[in-house]
């Protein structure tokens, strides 16, 4: 498992309108064609565009947020996405995201 390759991936789109949009239109595309290191669970979990999985894998909570905000927002209401995603992540516990 790769931190460092999700939350480079999550950092990319965050500053990145252009391939925020590019995965926004095509979440698997985009990962698979991400050129940095990921693993197959990893790009599975960005195609899905599954932020509980990977909140699970240790991406960091700071960036994972930012990341979901910017992919998920303009399809459902911030407040609907912070109780998905709180639980979705609760699942996980708290998960080491040491690098």
């Amino acid at each position: 498992m790769s931190r460092y390759g999700i939350n480079a991936f999550m950092r990319e789109i965050n500053l990145s309108p252009a391939l925020l949009e590019a995965y926004v239109g095509d979440p698997a595309g985009c990962a698979r064609e991400w050129a940095g290191p990921l693993t197959d669970e990893e790009r599975g979990a960005l195609a899905r565009r599954d932020y509980g999985a990977l909140y699970g894998m240790g991406a960091h909570p700071y960036l994972l947020w930012s990341f979901t905000e910017a992919v998920w927002v303009p399809e459902i209401s911030r407040s609907e996405l912070v109780e998905r995603f709180r639980r979705a992540a609760a699942v996980h516990g708290y998960p080491d995201i040491s690098t």
